[in-house]
This record gives C-alpha cells, structure tokens and sequence, in this order.
C-alpha cells in the first residue's frame, strides 16, 4: 500500500497485489481509506483474475502473500480471507524495507512514472491513467529479472512449459 496525493482531493491510498513470480500487476485498488476490507476486496479481484476457474484450479499446492505488518493485513477479518481461500500469509520482519522488495520496486515505478511527473487534480483522471499504466506494465513492460520478458509474456511462457510437462 502507498499514499498518493490528488489535488484538493487529498490522500489517497493504493492497494497493490503483485505476482512475484511473473512480476504481474493482478490487483490494485485506489481508495480514501485504507481499510481491512478495502484489503479484501483487492485480494479477491487478485484471486479472480489468476483462478477464474477457482482457486483450487492452481498447480501448486500452497499460495503465499508476503506483506508488512500493518493493520490491514494482520486484521482478523483480512487474515481470515486468507485462510479461506487457502492462502498462505509471510510478514515482512520489523523495519525490513527488503522484505517486500518486490511490490516495493513496482510502487517505485508507478510513482515514477505516473506519480510524481502530474500533479494530479481529480482522482477519476488519475483512476483513468492508473489503468492505462497498469496494462502497460503488464502487457508491455520488460524486466530484467524476466530475461526481458513482459510480466505476460513470461506468465505464457510458464504456463507453456507447465502444459509440456502434464502432456
């Protein structure tokens, strides 16, 4: 989660689900507040969109969701959600930016390249260009981490290499 400020609107708050894996953007959420479920609801969009057969449609056994210690996400509500859809929640050490290093360098990127450059006055236009963003990170975004692969693009390569090994 970051804190985005739009105009004379104020705060606003980013909820982000990332796959480390393929580095794919698969949930987000942009709010007023940033509560547990404000939380939930971006897990489940997440969920949605990676098992659109089901969760238990997934080749591997345990799914985990690494996050800091915050209040939403040690919430019993949210840690709850987690547990019923059989995921499997990691917490960041105290005071270790590394430890979600990931979804950290992403943030980072959307900050730097959406963020910062606008001095954003309306939050549905900021809403708009999120979107757009967010597909192009994923669709057209490569990373070094993928052999310079988009998030996609590596997303289909494994997906390729897991068909050949059940065929």
């Amino acid at each position: 989660m970051t804190k985005i400020k739009i105009g004379p609107w104020g705060w606003y708050y980013l909820v982000v689900v990332l796959d480390w894996y393929t580095k794919k953007m698969v949930g987000y959420s942009l709010s007023l507040q940033s509560k547990s479920k404000d939380w939930q609801e971006v897990l489940h969009q997440a969920v949605n969109h990676c098992f659109p057969k089901g969760i238990k449609d997934n080749l591997k056994n345990t799914l985990y969701l690494v996050s800091d210690n915050g209040c939403q996400p040690t919430s019993l509500s949210y840690m709850q959600a987690c547990a019923d859809l059989g995921i499997k929640q990691i917490f960041t050490s105290w005071s270790n930016h590394k430890g979600n290093a990931d979804t950290g360098r992403v943030i980072r990127t959307l900050k730097e390249d959406l963020v910062w450059p606008h001095d954003w006055e309306h939050p549905f236009h900021f809403q708009r260009a999120l979107k757009q963003w967010v597909d192009h990170y994923n669709h057209d975004f490569p990373h070094q981490a993928l052999n310079y692969h988009t998030p996609c693009e590596y997303y289909q390569e494994y997906v390729k290499s897991i068909e050949k090994v059940l065929t």
